[in-house]
């Protein structure tokens, strides 16, 4: 038969449990719809073996754990979309076709053309305060 004791450390080691799933659960603020929308309006290029479509698309990989600085391609559609948390794919879609014919960090190409070569469109640093 169960007594209080067994049943009040049953409920509070669950309590503790619960807790930890919440606070670590809560941490992940991943956009999704970003990525998908890229690889839907590049096929070919999330099809290219030779490059990984991932988060670095708008973000740097050097020393960006959280993933909160932006490279220039980043910089550039969050500024065409107004803000960082937008979920409505149609609109990041426009956003991306706008920002296609923008100025790319390599002399003379714009992103569009960039993607064209099979490469990704953002530079692998943080965006400087210009763009």
């Amino acid at each position: 038969m169960l007594n209080f004791k067994t049943i009040g450390r049953t409920l509070t080691a669950g309590a503790l449990l619960l807790s930890f799933v919440v606070l670590l659960s809560g941490q992940a603020e991943a956009r999704p719809n970003f990525l998908g929308v890229f690889k839907k309006t590049y096929p070919e290029l999330a099809k290219n073996k030779n490059v990984k479509v991932n988060c670095y698309v708008c973000h740097n990989s050097k020393n960006n754990k959280k993933k909160k600085q932006r490279n220039n391609y980043g910089t550039a559609l969050a500024k065409a979309l107004g803000t960082t948390k937008e979920k409505d794919k149609e609109k990041i879609a426009k956003a991306i076709k706008k920002i296609e014919s923008e100025e790319s960090h390599v002399e003379g190409k714009k992103f569009v053309d960039l993607i064209k070569d099979g490469k990704l469109p953002g530079e692998d640093k943080p965006a400087t305060a210009a763009n």
